[in-house]
């Protein structure tokens, strides 16, 4: 979930103001460690936990990556040796072939190296999703090269159980970031069959693709598009909908109010982020014409 950490930065930015907007010295900041950790049942994907600090809300200077922290998970009696790759990066990666398990729980272990300790738990749900197909559909006229709009439609099976999900689309492996993807609950499909649900869109405009990369580029044949659904735990899903309710990048910090802070799941002082283990269904789609319809009939 490439960006994340960026919009938990926005985050602390807000949160370190008072009720009062007392706009002072930078040094009254208090700083916060920042966990992204987020683990999948992908067993060719690289498994990852990112730590960083935060910085003042009027500070020039980018968040600052942790490094030289001691990063465990425990599987069930197992532990895991994350790595700092490359060091000094704050990024720090689990053995090739590590992934998470269905139904199994998982302890994170963080020790910084003033000695600050820090601990998650979280349990991987079942996969609430069985995502067979996917399909594009040409949906608005191409200006110029820089204006274009796709949508994408799914066929698959939603389980019985109440799920919650995080939808990104990828082009060529270049995947939507946070704050273009989406949360969403089961709601609409509850245990039904889903048959060419328009799901996601892939808007294509000038300021996205120089923003953003690739995945918003004007499809082209030969292209390869990817959707993935991840099924959140209910305590992610709640994380991830607090930061798109307070943490929108185009807010006003001073005219806007003051948001509530985000609920976490890992334990310890000045602490922001969240510990989750997701299984993961996807389906990919080859572009053959960028400019048609769906193939599949509309149930």
């Amino acid at each position: 979930m490439k960006r994340l950490a960026a919009i938990v930065f926005v985050l602390a930015y807000l949160l370190s103001c008072s009720e009062e907007t007392d706009i002072r010295s930078v040094a009254e900041h208090q700083e916060r460690l920042i966990v992204e950790a987020v683990i999948t049942d992908q067993e060719d994907r690289i498994q990852k936990v990112i730590l960083s600090k935060t910085v003042p809300y009027y500070s020039k200077e980018t968040a600052a990556p942790v490094s030289g922290a001691s990063v465990e998970i425990d599987a069930g009696g197992t532990t895991i040796g994350f790595k700092e790759v490359p060091e000094g990066s704050g990024t720090y990666i689990a053995p090739v072939g590590f992934r998470g398990v269905e139904g199994k729980k998982y302890h994170l272990g963080i020790t910084l190296q003033d000695g600050s300790l820090y601990e998650a738990d979280a349990t991987m749900p079942h996969n609430g999703f069985r995502l067979d197909e996917i399909d594009y559909a040409f949906a608005g006229n191409k200006s110029m090269g820089v204006d274009s709009l796709w949508t994408l439609a799914i066929w698959g099976k939603d389980m019985e159980q109440t799920d919650y999900y995080y939808v990104t689309v990828g082009v060529n492996d270049h995947f939507y970031p946070f704050e273009i993807s989406q949360v969403t609950d089961d709601k609409y499909f509850n245990g039904n069959d889903v048959n060419g649900f328009p799901i996601a869109t892939l808007l294509q405009v000038y300021w996205r693709k120089n923003l953003y990369g690739d995945c918003c580029k004007y499809l082209e044949t030969g292209d390869v598009v990817t959707l993935e659904a991840l099924t959140l735990d209910k305590g992610f899903y709640d994380f991830l909908v607090s930061m798109t309710l307070n943490g929108s990048l185009s807010a006003i910090p001073l005219f806007s109010p003051q948001p509530a802070n985000c609920p976490t799941n890992i334990k310890g002082e000045n602490v922001l982020g969240y510990f989750a283990v997701c299984p993961t269904s996807s389906a990919t789609v080859k572009v053959d014409d960028p400019q048609r319809p769906y193939y599949k009939r509309m149930m």
